[in-house]
């Protein structure tokens, strides 16, 4: 139950922790007047949760969210609506073969669901001959090393057929028309939150840009990569972004490559999906981008920090992904997609996230002031939990998250990812000395 039953909640932003929990609330206390609030109307395109596809897969060398994750594409598999934008072709995970971090996410990974019941949805690949034919078939032939001009990075790998690929933008609609339909959650879109209304070590609500005063009894900040401009996150999660791009293809390419699994390298951070309305989205885990700025302290107007804010295609469209981006992702096609690698890109984006070390959430109340909850810190795998999140953002403002989970999301800095969501390694790149314009 929460405590002194609120009579309104703002919940800031329109993801996967907003919509989710917003629901969660509308369900459990149908009497709470629920307002969300985000700079544009659902689903938000420059938003972390909105994307044409996005990987549903249980997976995990962590057993915690190995079970969330499977309990919440089971979910997903029940629900009709959600179904319909969900297919389940596999996922692929190849490495090169050399000792590292890397390759012991692999083997955590192989060893976790070759020791499920069922073990007649896992295919090794031991050879990058059987990677490259995974993808184009039988009669596929991988490209001469000589020819690479480099050491081949795809050498082995193995595909879990339980795994499967989502449209991410269109879940997202359903749950804003979801939100829409309860008499209790309203919308308030098209103006950004300018800050937290604090008042006597107490969140109030929240200011607009444009001046609004919105109150409530209690606010969770739930902005993903925006998250840092409302609340002074203590370097446990910064915002930073990977380069994503598009790849129109021939009716005969949607025939030939439809059937593929999603095919990631977890040794060069490469990830590929199967076509999906004409079209092959290709993205890179790596170290990302950072967009530094300064900006007015949000717990205490009177000073100024730095930080990292997104830089988007909404606010910014004619940005392009920056240079070494662009060669990463061609250099990784030009082994594993050759056909692919000097076509030009339909479009690009870089997608901005609200990145932990540990990949672990932040979903916990504000250490300073009463009132305000965090829900945030998806580290570019929340989306999977969409069915789910919710009720334990939910279960954790009601002081009852199960204590695995409140110690794993709670608001402390914690350890390198093992595992969780394997990214390249090293500093984000600033996005001012990379950035590209195509205008």
């Amino acid at each position: 139950m929460l405590k002194n039953t609120p009579e309104t909640i703002i919940i800031i932003g329109a993801g996967v922790f907003g919509l989710s929990t917003a629901l969660a609330i509308a369900c459990r206390y149908p009497s709470i007047k629920v307002i969300i609030v985000d700079r544009l109307t659902p689903p938000v395109e420059d938003g972390t949760s909105v994307d044409t596809t996005r990987c549903i897969r249980s997976d995990y060398a962590d057993p915690v969210y190995a079970k969330l994750a499977a309990e919440a594409q089971q979910n997903i598999e029940n629900d009709p609506e959600l179904a319909e934008f969900y297919f389940k072709q596999g996922m692929s995970f190849i490495v090169d073969g050399k000792p590292g971090p890397m390759m012991d996410f692999w083997r955590k990974g192989l060893a976790s669901v070759s020791s499920q019941r069922n073990q007649n949805h896992v295919v090794e690949m031991h050879t990058a001959k059987a990677v490259y034919k995974s993808i184009h078939g039988q009669d596929g032939e991988p490209v001469p090393e000589k020819l690479l001009n480099r050491e081949r990075k795809w050498r082995l790998g193995y595909c879990n057929k339980e795994d499967a690929f989502i449209d991410a933008k269109e879940c997202i609609r359903l749950y804003y028309e979801r939100c829409l339909a309860r008499p209790s959650v309203s919308f308030q879109c098209g103006v950004a939150v300018e800050r937290l209304c604090i008042s006597n070590g107490r969140a109030t609500g929240v200011m607009l840009e444009d001046g609004r005063v919105l109150s409530a009894d209690l606010t969770l900040v739930a902005a993903g990569a925006w998250s840092n401009k409302l609340v002074d996150l203590e370097g446990l999660a910064m915002s930073s972004a990977i380069e994503v791009a598009w790849i129109k293809l021939t009716e005969e390419e949607v025939a030939k490559w439809k059937n593929m699994s999603i095919t990631t390298n977890l040794s060069t951070g490469f990830n590929i999906f199967p076509p999906y309305n004409g079209e092959i989205k290709c993205l890179r885990r790596s170290a990302g981008y950072r967009n530094t700025v300064s900006i007015q302290h949000p717990e205490d107007s009177s000073k100024l920090i730095k930080t990292s804010l997104p830089r988007t295609h909404i606010t910014n469209p004619g940005d392009s992904i920056p240079a070494e981006a662009e060669a990463a992702l061609r250099d990784n096609l030009r082994e594993i997609m050759p056909q692919l690698a000097d076509r030009p890109f339909d479009r690009t984006k870089l997608c901005w996230l609200s990145q932990t070390p540990s990949a672990d959430f932040i979903v916990a109340p504000h250490p300073r002031f009463r009132g305000a909850h965090v829900a945030t810190g998806g580290s570019a795998h929340a989306w999977k939990f969409l069915p789910i999140i919710g009720d334990l953002v939910l279960d954790s403002m009601e002081g009852k998250l199960k204590e695995e989970l409140a110690t794993k999301w709670a608001w402390a800095k914690k350890d390198l990812d093992t595992g969780s969501s394997p990214r390249m390694g090293g500093d984000p790149q600033e996005l001012r000395d990379a950035v590209r314009s195509r205008l």
